[in-house]
């Protein structure tokens, strides 16, 4: 268990946060595909051991099953899509990552479970060790969520704004007992039951961030940035809690016939891609047809409204709208309607 103090002035900045993003979400996801005591996740473990990428040890060491493991998720928050992950991680502080590896690796020096030398390298941006753990994500991303990620995307910020609702019309102490038994309230004290170390842990002011996680295993999380010692900490909590939730977040298979016959098997499968987040040369890459032809695809897209782009420096971006993720999933009953 791990107690957390709050002053007065923290319950004043208690906040919901946004959901991690791909990135924090796939690191997780490698620590669960590697437990045998997470029976809620068994069936999805399976599909994924089966397909596990070559290069799954390299995040294996990073992120082990057991704490600790090296934190890429603060440095990387806000990256909804995979992609823009990987961007971030690429751009990542380097003082960050070498106080991030450093501290794991003093934490499991205590346990002798050093982290490989390696490791080191993720602090130089232009690193080989950056660029293979980018890669080994992305890999791994793919196996994991298997084209779902948008669906579980969405399914997370839902979750988050449902909190959000709790805390803004109930308060913060209905919030802190919607989130037992993880959790137990005891002013000036939040318990956390499920986590491991028994260190104690003091705001003083700094306001605590709260962010629904689907891989947060097998209880919450507690993390803070190695840089700005003065930023809120931010909890992980659990979303699911029984087989029915993982199913209802997963939602219904990504192949949708009826979507195919009615946008074209070509234009079907743009939007399949873009939901993931990508830019017009990684959309004709996944394709296979010419840059020209991806934009003409795009550009219907978005006059659809199933789409949105952007430009980020040299490269047009794409993502998903509400509509788009709705008519991917076959399901058009969250009140989302067309005109």
């Amino acid at each position: 268990m791990k107690r957390i103090y709050c002053t007065p002035e923290d319950l004043t900045r208690i906040r919901i946060g946004p959901p991690l993003g791909a990135m924090g979400e796939t690191v997780l996801a490698t620590r669960v595909v590697q437990r045998t005591d997470a029976r809620l996740y068994d069936g999805w473990r399976s599909q994924v051991r089966r397909a596990m990428p070559e290069d799954f040890g390299m995040l294996a060491d990073l992120f082990p099953g057991v704490d600790p493991f090296v934190d890429l998720i603060t440095p990387t928050r806000g990256a909804r899509s995979i992609s823009a992950g990987i961007e971030a991680l690429h751009l990542a502080s380097r003082e960050e990552l070498r106080r991030e590896v450093e501290h794991t690796d003093r934490s499991r020096a205590r346990s002798e479970r050093p982290l490989p030398t390696w490791t080191r390298g993720l602090s130089d941006r232009d690193s080989t060790a950056r660029r293979d753990v980018a890669a080994a994500v992305q890999a791994f991303h793919s196996a994991a969520f298997a084209g779902r990620w948008a669906h579980l995307q969405s399914y997370l910020e839902v979750a988050a704004e449902r909190m959000a609702r709790t805390l803004a019309t109930e308060g913060v102490e209905r919030l802190f007992a919607a989130l037992a038994p993880l959790t137990r309230w005891r002013a000036p004290v939040l318990e956390v039951l499920a986590m491991t170390g028994c260190h104690d842990e003091h705001l003083d002011g700094r306001g605590l961030i709260i962010v629904p996680s689907l891989f947060a295993w097998p209880g919450p999380l507690l993390l803070k940035s190695t840089i700005d010692k003065d930023s809120p900490m931010t909890l992980v909590v659990p979303v699911l809690r029984e087989f029915a939730d993982f199913a209802s977040a997963w939602g219904p298979r990504a192949t949708n016939e009826a979507l195919t016959a009615l946008l074209g098997r070509t234009r079907a499968a743009a939007l399949q891609v873009i939901a993931e987040g990508c830019s017009t040369t990684e959309l004709a890459r996944r394709l296979g047809v010419s840059p020209a032809t991806a934009s003409e695809h795009a550009t219907i897209l978005r006059e659809a409204g199933l789409i949105e782009s952007w430009r980020h420096r040299n490269a047009m971006r794409h993502q998903a709208t509400t509509l788009g993720i709705a008519l991917l999933d076959g399901d058009l009953d969250s009140g989302v309607r067309i005109a």
